[in-house]
């Protein structure tokens, strides 16, 4: 049932468990109320940009769980820092903005895997939470499609697939904190979301096709959705958003290199919504160039 591998070792990296601030939300949204043009009402640019000041011995995986992000999602927008040895006394722009995906019709989790993130939407009170993930690996890539919610689990055990039994010496491994599926478990047929021994993994390429979350992220999930819910995984590494009234583009890696030309996929983008004419083609150019993960306002 659980189908998800190991492929990061185990480090002696201890990470703080310190409450996220203003990342997870809940965050108003609208979507726009036409598929072409811009509505100068719609919200699909959520979040703000934070500011960490800089302290002795602190390094990228600590910050990036105190603030609810990904490993790689704060690290690409400080590609210039090191990792582990980080400078002291200064501030580190926190990047805690996002474009939303496309918004379901009803209540719903979006998996978009391009940026290692999903979100979880309330229409009915028009607000969003969103999570870091940890996916596939390139050898087993975590799936699209439109999946349901169909089994909860807390604290499970680990089925364990026949190709990984030989290294963990069983087939099946009980709860605890070696047990790679975390606290909680969402489970989506063959694979599932879920919680993690490793935390150092999430914002990583780095399961064997389950998404994983930080476990104080699948907990909030696990207690805000039933069995059921719609659960949508797709692969976009470009996304549109808009704020009052102006374009912003968010781009990422490809990670699954599906996308042949960024600059394509993305005026296709801009031409299905006919706003061709409000861009910015340097700044967009420039966001394409950097693939830095935040949204960057490219209205002309």
């Amino acid at each position: 049932m659980f189908r998800c591998m190991v492929v990061i070792s185990l480090s002696l990296i201890t990470l703080a468990l310190a409450a996220p601030v203003l990342a997870a939300g809940p965050f108003p949204y609208r979507p726009p109320a036409a598929a072409t043009g811009i509505d100068p009402q719609a919200v699909t640019v959520v979040g703000e940009f934070q500011t960490h000041f800089l302290k002795l011995h602190e390094n990228m995986y600590e910050i990036a769980r105190h603030y609810d992000l990904g490993f790689w999602e704060l690290a690409r927008f400080h590609r210039q820092l090191d990792h582990f040895y980080l400078p002291k006394d200064q501030d580190m722009i926190i990047p805690t903005r996002w474009v939303l995906p496309p918004a379901p019709a009803g209540e719903g989790i979006v998996i978009n895997v391009a940026e290692l993130r999903d979100y979880l939407f309330f229409p009915k009170t028009g607000q969003v939470r969103t999570y870091p993930i940890g996916i596939g690996v390139f050898d087993y890539k975590t799936p699209f499609g439109r999946f349901r919610i169909s089994s909860k689990a807390e604290n499970p055990g680990w089925r364990i697939p026949a190709g990984l039994q030989a290294k963990y010496g069983m087939a099946y491994m009980p709860p605890g904190e070696e047990n790679p599926v975390g606290t909680h478990w969402l489970g989506l047929t063959h694979y599932g979301m879920h919680g993690t021994h490793a935390p150092f993994g999430v914002g990583r390429l780095v399961s064997h096709g389950c998404i994983r979350h930080y476990n104080e992220d699948i907990k909030e999930l696990f207690e805000l959705v039933p069995v059921g819910t719609p659960v949508l995984i797709v692969y976009e590494p470009v996304k549109i958003g808009f704020l009052h009234g102006r374009v912003f583009v968010e781009v990422h890696q490809d990670v699954y290199q599906k996308i042949p030309n960024m600059l394509n996929h993305a005026m296709n983008l801009i031409e299905s919504r006919q706003i061709g004419n409000r861009i910015n083609w340097t700044r967009l150019l420039q966001a394409l160039e950097e693939k830095n993960g935040a949204p960057v306002d490219i209205t002309r």
